[in-house]
């Protein structure tokens, strides 16, 4: 039997999910084609949605334990949720906050993002998180929503840390309190005040052993139409919190973590001890240790790494994957939510051996 021949043979166990799987209408397309062609690969399948999909893509994957599943992405890659309010999505980031403006209600995340470590500390107020000269605007767009208008918009936002963030903000009255949903916004650039040379700088990575950070942080300053060291800071905290911008005239060190956050440890990812996670370049986890369910608090294998990233961030997912592509080998350092919302701070060591990825990951300790 020839290997086509064994495909289509085969072709008949297997289980087929769609993403997005929200999309009804393209699942049942796809189970009516399946229905249709009992014995078609994942490459006639493919072929065959392509007539009205053309970015489709049918993969089919081997988790551990598992029978072999196909799965069909609708736009070629996994996708954030579209279409709707992203504010109503589970896992955004909460705040409660009083008609004078104090914090009253704050989930996991938006604690976490913010700096707030005692969520039952002493109370704030939202002008504690104000970009320093943005007071003045900031007490007036609070009484224009605090009136009854409803805001959706990009801000910038100063956590406790000094750390300054881009994020997507919708918030509306609710009864005497107001309601704020936020996500990390994607490329936003503050402008100089001062001419800015026209010559690129060169960056100093630290550390220099993070060849993922490096690519990261050069991708971002490519983008840069006009590059500024604190919208270099902004674009490279979507994936790393910590990082921070400093200029000696034509060389830009860019640093990964605060010093504070420093972890030695050698070799770490070759103890037997650690969380290991396999996945594959569309970032399906494919298998998982029981050290990383225990580590992650949640089950991993069957879904995406872009289901549990901090919100906002799930593009920056497929850029990384790229980036440890063409690496081959590379330890870095992320944070992503909890179950419960909190955030987990993890070194991580990813080699790459085909479209696979394999990982290890440990704790980041303070």
């Amino acid at each position: 039997m020839s290997p086509e021949q064994t495909a289509r043979a085969d072709a008949t166990a297997h289980s087929t999910f769609t993403i997005p799987s929200s999309d009804l209408a393209f699942a049942e397309h796809v189970r009516s084609i399946n229905a249709g062609h009992p014995h078609a690969t994942p490459a006639d399948l493919e072929r065959r949605l392509r007539k009205l999909f053309p970015r489709v893509v049918v993969r089919e994957r081997s988790l551990s334990g598992e029978v072999a599943s196909w799965y069909v992405y609708r736009d070629g890659s996994w996708r954030p949720r579209s279409g709707g309010p992203w504010w109503l999505e589970s896992g955004q980031p909460r705040l409660v906050v009083s008609d004078e403006g104090w914090i009253l209600e704050a989930s996991r995340t938006a604690a976490d993002l913010l700096g707030m470590s005692d969520i039952d500390g002493p109370p704030h107020h939202f002008t504690d998180f104000v970009v320093p000269g943005g007071l003045d605007d900031a007490t007036r767009l609070f009484e224009v929503v605090r009136r009854g208008n409803e805001l959706e918009a990009t801000l910038l936002l100063c956590p406790i840390s000094g750390d300054m963030i881009a994020v997507e903000v919708h918030v509306a009255a609710d009864g005497d309190q107001l309601v704020a949903f936020f996500r990390l916004a994607d490329d936003v650039d503050i402008p100089a005040e001062s001419a800015r040379s026209t010559m690129r700088p060169s960056i100093n990575a630290v550390p220099a052993t993070d060849v993922a950070f490096r690519a990261y942080a050069e991708r971002a300053l490519a983008r840069m139409p006009e590059p500024t060291p604190t919208g270099l800071e902004l674009r490279l905290r979507r994936l790393y919190p910590h990082a921070a911008v400093s200029v000696d005239e034509q060389v830009w060190n860019v640093h990964r973590d605060h010093n504070t956050y420093s972890q030695d440890g050698g070799e770490w990812w070759l103890t037997s001890d650690v969380a290991r996670v396999r996945y594959d370049g569309q970032g399906l986890i494919l298998e998982a240790n029981d050290h990383a369910a225990s580590m992650f608090g949640r089950d991993l294998v069957g879904h995406h790494w872009q289901e549990f990233v901090t919100p906002g961030s799930t593009e920056q997912v497929a850029v990384m994957l790229e980036i440890l592509a063409a690496a081959g080998a590379a330890e870095s350092r992320f944070r992503m939510p909890r179950v419960d919302g909190s955030l987990l701070e993890f070194d991580s060591y990813t080699e790459v051996a085909g479209d696979e990825f394999k990982t290890a990951f440990r704790p980041v300790t303070r």
